[in-house]
Parts: structure tokens; C-alpha cells; sequence
């Protein structure tokens, strides 16, 4: 699998989590790695773990199979698991800034 997601992988994604999320197996699956690196990568904090269902299952959903394919990329790339939660953190913050700035310029095309 390489390291940015198909379309297929995507839609699979949307449709799955339509239907309540993947199973931990099925979600290791899909990002390439196996059970116990998720759990690795709980440990480290760096996807949170779902909460468990009414059938004791945790249900992966996009934000988790997201984050799993983020950190796999990464970690591959050879960034240490130490450094990959504070690495994702900042891109979050910087795609929130563009976002304020792209509503900010909308506003004054309209202003």
C-alpha cells in the first residue's frame, strides 16, 4: 500500500464507517500493519482507542483508520513513535490556521 490513500480506500472507509467501524483486525489490516502495533501505537498515545460497542468490540471509524495510516506513513518514513504525536499535532494546528485564513478571505470577497 503506499503511503496516501486511493479513492477505493477512502470509499471503503465511508461505507464501513456507515455500518459502525472496523474491528481492530480489520483496521490493522487496512492500514498495513498488524494488532499489535495498534495496541503499540495506544501506548504511545498516538490514536486514541474507540470506546467498546454494546457487543464489547472497539469499532475503529475514519478518524482512527486515518490517524493508523498517518502514523504507519511516518513511523515507516523513520520518524520515532516519540516524535510522530507532537509531528501530527502540529500539522493539525497549521491545517486549522489555513482553514481560518481561507474563511477569512472568503469573508472579504464578500465583504
Amino acid at each position: 500500500m503506499g503511503t496516501q490513500m486511493t479513492t477505493t480506500q477512502a470509499l471503503t472507509i465511508q461505507v464501513h464507517d456507515a455500518g459502525g467501524g472496523f474491528a481492530i483486525d480489520r483496521a490493522a489490516a487496512f492500514a498495513g500493519i498488524t494488532i499489535a502495533t495498534v495496541c503499540d501505537y495506544h501506548q504511545h498515545g498516538l490514536v486514541d482507542e474507540p470506546e467498546l460497542d454494546g457487543s464489547g468490540c472497539r469499532r475503529y471509524r475514519s478518524a482512527e483508520l486515518l490517524r493508523l495510516v498517518q502514523v504507519r506513513t511516518l513511523a515507516a518514513a523513520g520518524i520515532p513513535l516519540a516524535e510522530i504525536g507532537d509531528l501530527l499535532d502540529y500539522f493539525r494546528h497549521i491545517e486549522r490556521v489555513l482553514d481560518g485564513s481561507r474563511v477569512r478571505e472568503s469573508e472579504d470577497l464578500f465583504a
